[in-house]
This record gives C-alpha cells, sequence and structure tokens, in this order.
C-alpha cells in the first residue's frame, strides 16, 4: 500500500467513529456513563498516566503533576521551566532547538544528529507524540496539567519513551462562557508577555476554545565586538479546538496550533581559558576586548550571524466513543510539522573563523492512534491498541572553515531520513483479590530508519554520499503487582523492559552513516502512596534501578570537533519521594515538597573519546590498534553520569488570606535546589556545575472569584549564577571551557495583571 493510501486509511478509520457511532447512540438502550474529566478534589488528582482517567494515588508509576495554578502563580510557562518543577529532571538547551534534550533519572540524549536520532523521553501534546525534542521547546498556554511519567513507559506510550514521558494536557472547551488575559513586564532584559484565552459554546453540542500569546525579550549576552544583545527571543502563537458532542456517547475534538520563535540564540560565554593564550588567538583577543572568563561572563565577542527561528503547527482530530457498560473506544489521527532555520558564529573570535554554521531543518510527521480502554470494576480491565507514526525530515547544512585548505572543509550537506514506526499495544490489571492485583502489559514495536546523506565542497567540487536503513522489531513489556492496604495507602512493584529505535549518526563533518544500535532500558521500581486524610497529608515514594543497554549519547568530540553518536551502558538508582500538606483547614494554605536522591553512572564504557587537553596520567590513551595519534579514548566505567546531580528537592508553598469580602492577598513561594553535578560529555571532571538554590516568589492581590488579580513576582530572587552546559571552547585552547548561561541564571522582578470573566 502507498504512504498516501495508508494515510487515507487511518484518516478514514478515525472519521468512522463518528460515523457509526450516531446511530449507535440514538438506538442506545441503557444510559450511557457521563465522560469523566481531569479535575483536583482535595487529594484527588485526576491523571491519564496509563491512558485512562485515574486517581493519581492509584497509579503505580512515579508520576509528578505540575497543574495550572503553580505554573500561573510563579510566572513558569515555558518547557524548559520543568527542570525547576520536577526532581529528577534536567534538560539540555545550550546551542538551539535542534540538540535540546530532557534527562530523567540522568538518562537523556540531545544530539545535532535529529534527523535519524530521536531524545530519550517522550513529549506528548494532547495525545500526540512530537517527533522531535526541539519541537517541544515552546510556551504552554491554556495547560490544564503536565504530568512528568519517570522510567520507562514503552507498554502504553512506546514512541521513544525510554527514559520517561511528558505528557501536556490543554484545557478543554468550557460549557460556559468564559475568558482571560494577561500582560506581564519582568526586568532585566524586558521581558513582555501577553496571553488570552476565551472558550464558551456555540450551540448545544459544539464547544470551542482558543488562545493567543506574544513573549518578547532582549537578549541578555552583550557582544562586544559590535553591541548587539545576544540570546534574545521575539514568539507568537495560537491554539484553538472545537469540540463536539452530540451525546453523551460521543465527542469528537479537533485542534490547530501554530508557534513561531525568533531570536539571536544560541550563543555561549567563556568559563575557563587554559594557560596564558596568545594575543591573536580568539581567546587573546577575548581578553583584550575586556571580557573575564568565569561563571559570571555574560560576554562575547564574535563579527558572525548568530540566530535561531523556528516554527511549529500541527493539526488532531480525537474521538471518543463510549459504548456498551463502560468501554471507551479512542482514535487520535494528527498532522504536525516543524522546521529550525539556525546558524552562529561558531569561532568565538571577532575573526572568520567558522562564520558560516548554518542549518535548515524541516520535519514532516503523521500518526494514527486507535485504542481501547474497557470498564474497571470488575476482575480484568485493560487497554488495548493499535499505533502508526510516520515522520520526514530533510537537513541542508553549510559549514566554511575560512583558511583551511583541506576538502570537504567547505561543506554544503544534505540529509534526509524517515522513521516509521508501528506497534500493537496493551496493558492489563487482573484483580485477583479485592485489594491485590498483578499487572502485565506488551508492546511489539517495528521500527524502520532510513537516512541518505549527500555532500558537496564546492571549492573543489568534491562529492561523496552515504545511504543506510534499518528494520527492528521489538517486544516491550511490563508486569507487576499492587496491593492496596486501604482506601488511602497502597504498594506496588514493576518491572518494565523498554526500548527506543535506532537509526544513524548523521554527522556531517564525515562521509559515513555510523549506525546507531536500539536503546533498551530494563526498569525496576518499589513505590509507596499514602494519603492521612485526619491530617491533609499526602506522602508518596518510589524506589527504582534502570539499566540501559545501548545507551545513545552524543557530546562533542574535542579532537575531530565533531558531535558522535556513542552507544554505551547506563545505569541509575535512586528514591524519588513528595508530599503534599494542608496543615490548616480551612486556612487555603497548601505545602508541598518533592525530591530525588539519584545515583547515575556509566556502565561498561570503556571506549569514551577523551575531554579536551586529557593527558595519559589523566586517562586519555591510544584505542586498541590505533594508527593515528589522535585515535585516543578513556574508560568512563562506573564514572557518574552528566547532567545528573545526585540530590534534588523542590518545595512550593501557597497561602492566600482574605482582606474584606471582595480583596484577597495570596503569596506563593517555590525553592529548587540542585546538588554538583557534571555537565559536559565527555566526563571532563571540570566541567562541573556547584550545588545551588533557585528561589521564586510571588505576592498578588485579587479581586472577588479572582476576576483580577495583579502581581508582583520575582524569579532567582537570590540571583545565583549557574550553567547548563560547558564544553571545550571552539578554536580555543585544548582545556579552555565554554558555557551556556540561561535566562533564568539571574535574578529577575516583574509585574502582571491577570483579568477573567
Amino acid at each position: 500500500m502507498s504512504r498516501i493510501g495508508f494515510y487515507r486509511l487511518c484518516l478514514l478509520s478515525g472519521l468512522s467513529i463518528a460515523v457509526l457511532a450516531m446511530p449507535a447512540t440514538a438506538s442506545a438502550q441503557d444510559a450511557p456513563l457521563p465522560k469523566p474529566t481531569a479535575h483536583e478534589d482535595g487529594h484527588d488528582i485526576i491523571v491519564t498516566a496509563q491512558r485512562r482517567d485515574e486517581n493519581l494515588q492509584d497509579v503505580p508509576l512515579s508520576v509528578a503533576v505540575v497543574g495550572k495554578d503553580q505554573l500561573a502563580a510563579l510566572k513558569f510557562n515555558e518547557t524548559s521551566d520543568l527542570q525547576y518543577l520536577v526532581p529528577s529532571v534536567t534538560l539540555i538547551s545550550a546551542a538551539g532547538p535542534r540538540n535540546f534534550g530532557f534527562f530523567i533519572r540522568g538518562i537523556g540524549t540531545s544530539t545535532f544528529s535529529s534527523e535519524a536520532i530521536e531524545g530519550s523521553t517522550a513529549y506528548v501534546l494532547d495525545g500526540v507524540v512530537l517527533g522531535q525534542s526541539g519541537a517541544s521547546v515552546t510556551d504552554l498556554p491554556d495547560v490544564e496539567r503536565i504530568e512528568v511519567l519517570r522510567g520507562p513507559q514503552g507498554t502504553l506510550f512506546g514512541k521513544n519513551a525510554s527514559a520517561g514521558v511528558v505528557n501536556v494536557v490543554t484545557k478543554r472547551p468550557s460549557k460556559e462562557f468564559e475568558g482571560r488575559a494577561s500582560v506581564s513586564w519582568a526586568w532585566p532584559d524586558n521581558d513582555r508577555r501577553f496571553t488570552a484565552y476565551v472558550s464558551g459554546p456555540i450551540t448545544d453540542t459544539l464547544r470551542f476554545s482558543l488562545s493567543g500569546r506574544r513573549n518578547v525579550r532582549d537578549g541578555y549576552i552583550r557582544n562586544i565586538y559590535d553591541g548587539r544583545k545576544l540570546n534574545n527571543r521575539d514568539e507568537f502563537g495560537f491554539r484553538g479546538k472545537l469540540e463536539y458532542e452530540p451525546s453523551s456517547d460521543l465527542t469528537i475534538t479537533a485542534i490547530g496550533d501554530y508557534f513561531k520563535r525568533t531570536s539571536d540564540c544560541c550563543i555561549w560565554t567563556l568559563a575557563e581559558v587554559a594557560g596564558t593564550p596568545i594575543a591573536i588567538s580568539p581567546e587573546g583577543k577575548a581578553l583584550a576586548a575586556g571580557i573575564v572568563p568565569g561563571r559570571g561572563n555574560l560576554e562575547q565577542n564574535v563579527d558572525g550571524d548568530v540566530f535561531s527561528n523556528a516554527r511549529s503547527k500541527g493539526f488532531s482530530l480525537q474521538g471518543d466513543y463510549r459504548f456498551g457498560d463502560g468501554y471507551t473506544l479512542t482514535s487520535i489521527t494528527a498532522w504536525r510539522t516543524w522546521q529550525s532555520h539556525d546558524g552562529l558564529d561558531s569561532d568565538s573570535s571577532p575573526d572568520n573563523l567558522l562564520n558560516v554554521n548554518y542549518t535548515d531543518f524541516k520535519q514532516h510527521q503523521f500518526s494514527q492512534e486507535l485504542r481501547l480502554a474497557s470498564p474497571t470494576g470488575g476482575t480484568i480491565d485493560y487497554v488495548l491498541g493499535a499505533y502508526y507514526f510516520n515522520s520526514d525530515v530533510i537537513s541542508h547544512s553549510t559549514q566554511i572553515f575560512n583558511g583551511i585548505p583541506y576538502s570537504f572543509y567547505y561543506r554544503q550537506v544534505r540529509v534526509a531520513a524517515e522513521t516509521r514506526n508501528m506497534a500493537l499495544f496493551g496493558q492489563a490489571n487482573i484483580n485477583l483479590a479485592e485489594r491485590f492485583k498483578l499487572i502485565a502489559g506488551a508492546r511489539v514495536v517495528n521500527e524502520r530508519v532510513e537516512a541518505a546523506k549527500n555532500r558537496l565542497d564546492p571549492r573543489y567540487n568534491a562529492r561523496d554520499s552515504a545511504s543506510a536503513k534499518m528494520d527492528t522489531t521489538a517486544l516491550v513489556w511490563r508486569a507487576g503487582a499492587q496491593y492496596d492496604f486501604n482506601k488511602d495507602a497502597n504498594i506496588f512493584a514493576t518491572v518494565t523492559r523498554g526500548f527506543k529505535g535506532g537509526g544513524f549518526d548523521t554527522n556531517i563533518g564525515n562521509n559515513i552513516l555510523r549506525k546507531v544500535a536500539p536503546e533498551r532500558p530494563t526498569n525496576y521500581e518499589f513505590g509507596l502512596r499514602t494519603y492521612w486524610p485526619e491530617q491533609r497529608l499526602t506522602l508518596n515514594a518510589t524506589f527504582f534501578y534502570t539499566k540501559v543497554s545501548n545507551y545513545q549519547t552524543a557530546g562533542r568530540d574535542p579532537v575531530t570537533s565533531t558531535y558522535p553518536i556513542v552507544s554505551s551502558e547506563a545505569k541509575t538508582r535512586g528514591v524519588e519521594f513528595d508530599a503534599a500538606w494542608r496543615p490548616l483547614d480551612p486556612a487555603d494554605l497548601t505545602l508541598t515538597l518533592g525530591g530525588a536522591y539519584v545515583d547515575a553512572e556509566w556502565g561498561n564504557f570503556n571506549y569514551a573519546p577523551c575531554y579536551g587537553g586529557q593527558t595519559t596520567s589523566e586517562g586519555c590513551v591510544l584505542a586498541p590498534g590505533a594508527t593515528r595519534s589522535t585515535d585516543v579514548q578513556q574508560d568512563l566505567t562506573g564514572k557518574p553520569l552528566p547532567f545528573s546531580p545526585h540530590w534534588q528537592f523542590n518545595l512550593g508553598g501557597s497561602y492566600g488570606v482574605a482582606l474584606s469580602d471582595d480583596l484577597k492577598l495570596r503569596f506563593d513561594l517555590g525553592a529548587s535546589y540542585r546538588s554538583e553535578q557534571l555537565i559536559a560529555f565527555p566526563n571532563n571532571p571540570r566541567a562541573r556545575q556547584g550545588g545551588y538554590t533557585l528561589v521564586n516568589a510571588a505576592i498578588a492581590l485579587a479581586g472577588k472569584d479572582d476576576h483580577w488579580k495583579l502581581s508582583v513576582y520575582a524569579k532567582n530572587l537570590l540571583d545565583k549564577e549557574y550553567a547548563i552546559a560547558m564544553f571545550s571552547t571552539p578554536f580555543g585552547a585544548a582545556r579552555s571551557l565554554s558555557q551556556f548561561r540561561p535566562y533564568e541564571s539571574r535574578r529577575s522582578i516583574g509585574l502582571s495583571l491577570d483579568v477573567g470573566f
């Protein structure tokens, strides 16, 4: 069957739910069950972590939930903010969206070879998996909640979920008219944000919602060469929903969204200069221009362009048909595209050494999911489904190493890749007794990856090319048991085998497509969930151990100045815990604590690349059979994984007090602690970020029913300077280091006004 024919078949299968359901609804004899909705009531938080609505306390997974109120109170509204809200989560966003990557429990993939290699954490937006990690670099408008599922989630989510899942659920259209708007302005760098949302009924059976936003911020890196302010942003977007509910049996939801970000991003700064550089070197010129290397450095000195422009858009059609005695059939058909046009002066210098390092990247994806959820309460309840995903990626890159008279140091490269993923899946609870159940799930996956690379050097009219394909079939499974002590306490134990498809290292610095094996994690978990109603206290803990074979990791190789994908082993173990307490009833006071201890280390990895300037005494040795002095390696077996602090804590508090019948005052506080961690691959002991605590706070004065709210808020109130990534300085001395500091690594204070009806 042709691809177009398959797309049409999938579309028809999705639409057939609506067509077939209408006559069935009209003739139904039994009163239909109402559709469950996500809500928060007391200690009950409803999530869809297992593809059905469930109380969070009953879900045998490690799930952290970030609600809309928490995001709004402290003005967290970007995907990258999750690292400040959820323990065990870190991320890399140091060189633009193409190498963006979530790390959960120390496991993650961040690579420029994203044409054929995906991240290890699935990002799911309203039921649709995004095939490129960079497509998740966006803001978070009209969000109902964010569920972060930690650990492999291959059974029900399947696609590239070997480290975990970020599941974003946006608001459903409302049955009554409502609207809200917000404007905020923060200093320094004039961080301006504008959002608007409106929702309500069109007819008795048709509802809509529409949101829009605009965010503008000046740059925070000063470029001494010409005075530019780099690492700014200018973005806007919208999301629209139509929800058609002709009866209580059937709901059809159409969603369309668009987002565009334009920025002079993403440039790094000098963190450490080795020795005394000569005056004509990039580092020598930086020092002569007055730049002071170090963690506090927010200055650069380049003469070329710096830009990162991204655009994403998508459309999905979801049908939910409820029939029989509690069955739900769901179809989600989705199309999405993501484009990135990025480049930067990569030589850290006012000279034209590598001013041109540009890429145009385009991805198109189509997905179709069919899912059947059984009623609960019987001996067996289950979720069954089928999934299809197809992604096409084409990138065009140009790199010009000025002054290097060798072939392919002026290269124009076209890379094309196609990924097709098909799966059948199911998960069941076998309720052997009222309080005891077994958990069993499996997913049969077939993934095919094809890639082609064509290179041209127009200076020497030199050409080369490579092509390859890979076809993998895998069995993903989950097994476990859960015991309820009572309605407020339970324990569970599970073992999960995950899978992330293999692919090819599309590195444009060479003429090959190096095979990257599929990533296969095995995860063991033991969890305890408790709620103490008299104390209004929730206490949860999850212990875990994960081993990943063929761990797909990438980082800058200082010898070849490329970013290779390396397959290795990784191990991570630890405990995650959270608590929520409402100590004074009925006072509006809530305290939360989330934390994690994660011990993440390399497994068998005796062929890791050396870091810049690493000596023989520091473990950098010739590889077996090496024929060149640059063929070196180090043994990282048992060494810590980068981007994984041992300790992470998140403390939150919210308190509201009535000043009168029409006025109330609210205080919100959040603190995020991360202990020391390595922030470079390959492991460089000097590329460390010390432990730090970020404090965020807000004071708001609100009117009756929150029809208006005026807030003063602060992020990084203690003005802690930190970096999220370090690497060998391009064109610098071997042991020199550069860093990427995010905007949040300085204190910002702002005002906001929210109105609504």
